[in-house]
């Protein structure tokens, strides 16, 4: 049986399966929102992080660019002009939006967390993203 699980953010489409020898198991897939990123590439790295729920990214960014640290900590960053009071508004909006709703990597033992799908994000868009690289504990 295959369904939507629509009280996360991004929906996730849950598979259930099967091994050969009978034991099941599921399958886990988020059905991200995607954007073009052709304008301005830094809000709408942003606006697609919000839209999909990436509260960790929402928050280190926020912190990198009301410290003024974009030039060392954003990745792919190519010094994009920007009004510094508007973006951090925008992440600001997307973070309260966000504050209750759970995410399907959060919910379910997925195994893999929101820097798990940046690459996957990037290779979709066929763009980079500007983001900040998440340590590994």
């Amino acid at each position: 049986m295959n369904y939507i699980d629509k009280e996360t953010i991004p929906r996730c489409k849950i598979e259930d399966k099967e091994f050969e020898w009978g034991e099941p198991y599921k399958i886990y897939t988020p059905i991200f929102y995607f954007i073009d990123l052709s304008s301005s590439k830094l809000e709408n790295s942003i606006k697609l992080f919000g839209e999909n729920n990436f509260k960790q990214q929402l928050l280190l960014m926020y912190n990198v660019i009301n410290n003024y640290e974009e030039f060392e900590k954003l990745v792919n960053y190519g010094g994009e002009e920007f009004n510094r009071k508007i973006i951090l508004e925008l992440i600001n909006s997307y973070m309260k939006e966000n504050e209750n709703i759970i995410a399907p990597w959060e919910k379910y033992d997925i195994g893999l967390i929101e820097n798990d799908y940046m690459k996957y994000i990037e290779e979709k868009l066929g763009e980079t993203l500007y983001y900040v690289k998440m340590e590994q504990v």
